[in-house]
């Protein structure tokens, strides 16, 4: 069997926008997942802001970290777009489809190395900048408030009464 028989085979759920799957931090349940339609967006927390580390297109796989050792969440998923249809791969799927699909296994593997290597450059950039802003504080001392300081950030998709849907 393929991997694309075997993707036919997953559970399916459609989730909303602004409805957060899972959080960073929290217990997972094991499961990773394919997404088959929407958009999801990555949050991580770095120094009490969720920063936007990239998106989720259909045809990616997201949260193996929890599938291979059930780790918590290392960020925080948003559905972006008007709606998102997500196969759920719990470990016992992971295994069948790992065993009928040798390349399902290659092509987790390859995006799980991209990831890293894309995350890792995007916090280091964000911390070089963050270190640039504080050494110009600290040159050019601050004049008053500034209205523009929240411009550019992210919104707070998060809240600790909205209950995660994929946990």
């Amino acid at each position: 069997m393929g991997l694309k028989e075997s993707l036919a085979k997953l559970s399916m759920i459609n989730i909303k926008r602004g409805e957060v799957l899972f959080k960073e931090g929290v217990p997972s349940n094991g499961a990773m997942f394919f997404l088959f339609e929407g958009q999801l967006d990555i949050y991580k927390q770095i120094e009490g802001k969720h920063i936007k580390l990239r998106s989720i297109l259909p045809g990616e796989f997201f949260g193996e970290m929890a599938i291979i050792n059930n780790s918590p969440r290392a960020a925080s998923i948003v559905v972006v777009s008007e709606a998102a249809k997500l196969g759920i791969i719990n470990r016992t799927t992971f295994v069948q489809m790992s065993q009928e699909s040798p390349e399902f296994l290659f092509l987790l593997l390859k995006k799980v190395i991209e990831r890293l290597y894309e995350t890792d450059g995007k916090i280091r950039a964000i911390k070089r900048k963050q270190d640039e802003d504080s050494m110009i504080a600290k040159v050019i001392p601050a004049s008053g408030t500034n209205s523009d300081d929240n411009e550019g950030s992210q919104p707070e998709p998060f809240s600790d009464d909205i209950a995660p849907i994929g946990e």
